[in-house]
Formats: structure tokens, C-alpha cells, sequence
């Protein structure tokens, strides 16, 4: 008899609202006028399928003036393009090939913004991603395991600083940052080190950087588990999260009513509402932000067997 699956498993221990959302709801939804992106510009990375492709789909939905989509598969983001340009004749879509670890293809990028649209843009979802389930340590190939740092972290640190460069003032930068990250920064299983261990410094990127530059509004997201090419055979059964959820995230926390949740993580399975019934809490606790070792002092704790 086949063992069964709990499709809760792996969404179930990562709630922290007690209302679990899978699929589109209204205070989320690209219909709504609150959630109007007219004379918004966003950048969305990895745009070329999966989250980010419907990310952009959703953006188009609401209203958007600018999308610029960039991957590094150009005949696949010129298909999404073309799907965004039907669904929102009136938003400009600008697609641009890009490698994010690249410091002159991103410098293209931000340089092709500003050329189409006149100004910088407003939100940027730093979304691509490179997954590979390693090996053991000692079995992966140091460049293999590496590859995994370089583009989630070091692509992500890239985008983000030249974001901030192509301010007006890059000093006192203005605008959204949403970076798309993973229940996974918070497990430790074998032979998945270098995909953990750059999603949790991804969280960790985004909070000194909300603290250096507090005129940013900066959100890290769990994007649940949806069915896109990057699931494998084993999380295909918790695969359940409507792919649109992230993008639809992303709707509401570029707002100001979502400012309590700034440096945060903020999982696509939580009710945003009701976290809004509980503002006080995330920022006097930073309920939602990392903690090393609460143990220590430093951290409100008393040590070992206090």
C-alpha cells in the first residue's frame, strides 16, 4: 500500500497567519482598483517562464505603464512579451537579455530602462533563480555548488546595487525591491546546501538592506510551491500554490498600507489582512526577520539552562 502524502507538509510549518491562501483572493486580486499599477514601471527577472512570466502576466492585468521582463532564453521572453502586450495593449513592454550575473548585461539593463521610459523603475522583482539539488558536500564539484551562490545571491546583490545606482539620487533611493526566495532558507537537508544556504543570505541581503537605505521599501517572499519547471518529482505532490500568487504579492506590497512589513519575509500562503491585524507585533517583535541563535543575550535570550 502506497504511503500516503501530506500536501501540507511543506506549507503547513511555514504559516503564519492562521488563514492559508493557495489561490487568487480579492485583496490580491489585479481587478481590484487598489491594486492599480497605472504609472508603475516594474522589472521582473527570470521573466521567461514559470513565477516570473505570470508574474508579469498579472502586472499586465493591472494596469502596469511599464514591464520590463529579462531572462537569458530571448525567443521565450519574446513570447511572453507578445502575451503581455495582448493582455495590456496600453502598458509598454520592454524584454531585454540579460544574465543577472553579469555586471555589464544588468548595467544594459538598467541603461534600456531609462532610455524607453524616460526615468528609473519603480518596483524591480528579482525572481530568477538557479536550482540544482547537489550532491553531498564533499561529491559536488566546487564550481557546480558555486554556480547556485553566483545566481541567486550574487545576481540578486548585482540587480539590487545597480537598482540603487540608477537612482536620481542613489544615496536616498526610492522604490520597491521584492526578491523572491524560498521556504528552504529556513531547512537543513543533505544535499541541498548551496540552493539553502543562498536563499537564507538572500533574507539576510534584504534586511541590511532596508537598514542602509530606509527610503527603500524592501520585501523578501516565500513563493510557496508552484507547478512550474523548476519543481522535481518530489515536490510535485505539494505542488499547490497557484502560480500567480507571487506576482499578486507583489501587487499589494508595493502599497504603504504594507509598510509594517518592510525588511520582511512575507510567504504567498498568508492572508495579508490578517497580518495587518497583527502590525504591532511583526515590527516591535521583527516577528518576520531572521534571529541567530536566540539564545544569546543579544537576542533576548539567557543563555544555556537559564
Amino acid at each position: 500500500m502506497a504511503q500516503q502524502v501530506d500536501p501540507d507538509q511543506f506549507t503547513g510549518p511555514f504559516m503564519a497567519t492562521r488563514t492559508k491562501r493557495r489561490d487568487p483572493y480579492p485583496a490580491i486580486d489585479p481587478s481590484s482598483p487598489s491594486n492599480s499599477q497605472k504609472g508603475r514601471i516594474i522589472i521582473i527577472t527570470g521573466a521567461s517562464g514559470g513565477i516570473g512570466a505570470a508574474a508579469a502576466k498579472v502586472w499586465a492585468r493591472a494596469g502596469a505603464t511599464g514591464i520590463v521582463i529579462a531572462a537569458r532564453r530571448v525567443a521565450a521572453l519574446e513570447k511572453v512579451a507578445a502575451e503581455l502586450r495582448t493582455i495590456s495593449p496600453l502598458s509598454k513592454v520592454l524584454a531585454v537579455n540579460a544574465d543577472i550575473t553579469s555586471e555589464e548585461e544588468v548595467k544594459n539593463l538598467f541603461a534600456s530602462v531609462q532610455k524607453t521610459f524616460g526615468r528609473p523603475a519603480d518596483v524591480m522583482l528579482n525572481n530568477a533563480g538557479y536550482l540544482k539539488d547537489d550532491q553531498l558536500i564533499g561529491e559536488t564539484a566546487p564550481n557546480d555548488w558555486w554556480t547556485g551562490i553566483e545566481v541567486n545571491l550574487k545576481g540578486t546583490y548585482i540587480m539590487t546595487h545597480y537598482f540603487i545606482q540608477a537612482q536620481p539620487n542613489p544615496k536616498e533611493p526610492t522604490g520597491t525591491i521584492i526578491t523572491v526566495s524560498s521556504g528552504r532558507a529556513g531547512l537543513t537537508g543533505a544535499g541541498g546546501s548551496a540552493y539553502n544556504i543562498a536563499k537564507i543570505a538572500e533574507q539576510r541581503l534584504n534586511e541590511h538592506l532596508q537598514l542602509e537605505y530606509p527610503t527603500l521599501r524592501v520585501f523578501t517572499t516565500m513563493p510557496g510551491i508552484a507547478l512550474t519547471e523548476m519543481v522535481t518529482d518530489f515536490w510535485l505532490p505539494f505542488a499547490l500554490d497557484h502560480v500567480d500568487l507571487t506576482g499578486m504579492l507583489a501587487l499589494y506590497l508595493v502599497q504603504p498600507r504594507a509598510d509594517f512589513l518592510k525588511g520582511s519575509m512575507v510567504g504567498v500562503n498568508w492572508d495579508v489582512e490578517e497580518l495587518e491585524q497583527h502590525k504591532e507585533e511583526i515590527v516591535s517583535k521583527k516577528a518576520l526577520q531572521t534571529s541567530w541563535m536566540p539564545i544569546l543575550s543579544f537576542n533576548g535570550g539567557k543563555g544555556l539552562g537559564a
